[in-house]
């Protein structure tokens, strides 16, 4: 149940040859999920028909992250039980988590095909339009799914998800308290709901949310990285408050070590105690260590904009964007954040106002992207009106 949830991160390489990281919610732990894992390979190579088995191991490399290996299974079942749906929700999510939209679609819509309950075919054509990048349709699916069956927690959450992926952050929180009305120790909707609130600007309240979380997983993940953000906002680095926090730092690396997010983190702390050459160093190392990790480079281009080394951030995150493209991926918001932020006090107005098209194309919906953009467009172009289909920097 949920107050077993814990989470995990697994890296992922791409087909395009990119490394991303993602965060999985799990049920179970992982030695008892290793176990698991063996119990079922041995009796899979046994009994090599066993399809329920079969879609139990499945899952269980879904869980550790091991994606290529569970969309094989996955598609191993469906050829033997062409009628289940599972599965194939499963494999989409892979395809979906793994950039393959199209491919993503596809699956969905053989599944929607099976789908006998109103619900269940509403929850389908939204997951389907999301792939199709139509949110509107998408949302509006996935709320008629919840109403249909308001206590499905499932419905809840892939529309709640959704709208905070597109940043309709007051209608998320809404879905995710009908989740907390039905089970109110749902980890990962505390968690969610905690990132929505300090978005809001309610710290006060949000910090509730991660307390209820710290009692259920005190040591997840996903708890400790919140932990530690909110004692930097509070400057808690020195003395000793500052050696609990380090503490924190090294119980986190220690679940997940060499992580873009988690060493930014490290990083950050030597930076607010004034150890500002140790911690670009420290980041700087990871960033070089992890070429095709935009991720890295992401959060090394945010160290040197907080030392004011402007014109260098300025170069790394034009790499990270880059990169981002050249693998067949476009930007997520972060990156376009940076770039708007970075680039005008490094001297390169210009090459802002050519991207600011591409990154608004790209998310019409976005609230902070929109204002990112009209704040850039008054401060440094005197409020003059974007050519949507001018040059973006990826052209040129």
């Amino acid at each position: 149940m949920s107050r077993n949830t814990t989470s995990c991160l697994v890296p992922i390489s791409t087909s395009s040859g990119l490394d991303l990281n993602a965060y999985l919610f799990l049920k179970q732990k992982t030695a008892r999920r290793e176990q698991k894992l063996q119990t079922l390979n041995k009796y899979i190579e046994k009994y090599s028909s066993g399809w329920k088995k079969r879609l139990e191991l499945a899952n269980l490399l879904y869980e550790k992250g091991e994606w290529s290996k569970a969309a094989v299974e996955y598609n191993q079942v469906i050829q033997s039980q062409p009628n289940l749906i599972e599965p194939r929700l499963k494999l989409g999510k892979i395809l979906q988590l793994t950039n393959q939209q199209e491919e993503a679609s596809l699956v969905y819509s053989q599944a929607l095909q099976l789908a006998k309950k109103e619900a269940t075919r509403k929850h389908l054509i939204g997951l389907i339009e999301y792939c199709k990048n139509n949110v509107q349709e998408a949302i509006a699916a996935l709320k008629e799914a919840a109403n249909l069956e308001p206590e499905t927690v499932v419905h809840w959450m892939a529309l709640g998800q959704i709208q905070m992926q597109e940043e309709y952050l007051v209608d998320a929180l809404f879905s995710f308290r009908q989740i907390l009305s039905l089970d109110d120790h749902n980890f990962m909707v505390l968690i969610y709901s905690y990132d929505i609130l300090l978005g809001l600007g309610y710290l006060d309240e949000a910090e509730t949310y991660l307390e209820k979380a710290r009692e259920i997983a005190p040591q997840d993940i996903q708890t400790l990285k919140r932990v530690i953000d909110e004692r930097y906002r509070k400057k808690l680095v020195l003395g000793s408050e500052g050696k609990e926090t380090k503490k924190l730092i090294t119980l986190l690396q220690k679940k997940a070590p060499k992580t873009p997010e988690i060493n930014h983190l490290l990083a950050r702390f030597y930076i607010l105690r004034g150890e500002k050459k140790k911690g670009l160093t420290i980041s700087q190392q990871l960033a070089a260590e992890n070429p095709h990790n935009f991720y890295a480079k992401y959060y090394y281009s945010r160290c040197l904009f907080e030392l004011k080394k402007y014109k260098q951030a300025a170069e790394v995150i034009l790499e990270t964007y880059k990169l981002s493209w050249e693998k067949n991926q476009h930007c997520n918001r972060s990156i376009y954040l940076a770039l708007c932020q970075i680039l005008p006090v490094a001297g390169k107005k210009e090459l802002v106002k050519k991207i600011i098209p591409e990154m608004l194309k790209l998310f019409p919906n976005s609230w902070h992207l929109r204002t990112t953009a009209r704040r850039i467009m008054v401060k440094y172009f005197q409020g003059q009106d974007l050519d949507i289909t001018s040059l973006s920097l990826t052209q040129s």
